[in-house]
């Protein structure tokens, strides 16, 4: 009698093993992916030092454009440089946590440092064959446009046909992510989706990749919040919510 319910025990703990979920399934939803993070400009692209440097030019596919540029800033001086790079070293633990690789395109944000160029960020994301590749900015419109949009490519021969239907997905999945997490969706661009043909950093990618421009630095409302430490982990979180929306659905 004593076998058989030893027997029993026995059994009823291995099928509620088997039940369990496996470990990791729902809490790293981004195990095995990496996911390029490019924080947008320099703050030492408006450093006279750098001129020589910013002044080159390739063509991109569709144009021939710059290295980089200095960006924009909010009204009172806060550079959007500042602001993606303090938004990618929140969104960087937060990925890992999900079990994400995350690599940048920059190490450091200084007036002692330029770029690294477009096509330089691009060549970081093919050389990880990175999963995706999400490049964070803000943008400096008129003062009562606000809220976030993305920017997909246009399909150029032997430059985006390959990458352009991922690039398309990956772009359509943060929109919905982030407004799903609570961004503010644009209010001035249509359908918070700009399909643009001479953008370097998508142009020159071969992986899945998509600029984000989290909110508009002109707006007094978004400045405030671009300029927060609470404004900055939300805009991390909302971009978190869009890229796990790519990966997971």
């Amino acid at each position: 009698m004593r076998v058989i319910r030893n027997a029993a025990l026995v059994i009823i703990a291995v099928v509620s093993l088997m039940s369990v979920e496996p470990a990791g399934a729902a809490d790293k939803p981004l195990a095995g992916k990496v996911i390029v993070v490019d924080p947008g400009h320099q703050l030492g692209n408006s450093n006279p030092r750098f001129a020589k440097q910013l002044a080159q030019v390739r063509f991109n596919g569709s144009i021939v454009k710059g290295c980089n540029t200095t960006g924009t800033a909010t009204n009172a001086g806060f550079p959007e440089a500042t602001f993606t790079w303090r938004v990618a070293n929140l969104l960087k633990p937060i990925l890992e946590s999900k079990g994400a690789k995350v690599i940048f395109t920059r190490s450091v944000n200084t007036y002692k440092a330029f770029g690294p160029c477009v096509w330089d960020r691009a060549a970081i994301a093919n050389k990880a064959n990175a999963d995706a590749m999400i490049s964070i900015h803000a943008d400096g419109a008129s003062p009562r446009s606000k809220g976030f949009f993305a920017i997909a490519p246009t399909k150029i021969k032997g430059w985006t046909t390959e990458t352009y239907a991922r690039d398309h997905a990956l772009a359509h999945a943060m929109l919905k992510g982030m407004k799903a997490a609570g961004g503010t969706p644009s209010n001035y661009i249509r359908d918070q989706l700009m399909v643009s043909g001479d953008q370097s950093t998508i142009n020159f990618s071969k992986v899945p990749t998509t600029i984000v421009e989290l909110g508009n630095m002109r707006n007094a409302q978004e400045a405030s919040l671009m300029s927060s430490k609470a404004g900055q982990r939300a805009y991390a979180q909302h971009l978190a919510a869009g890229i796990e929306r790519y990966f997971v659905g």
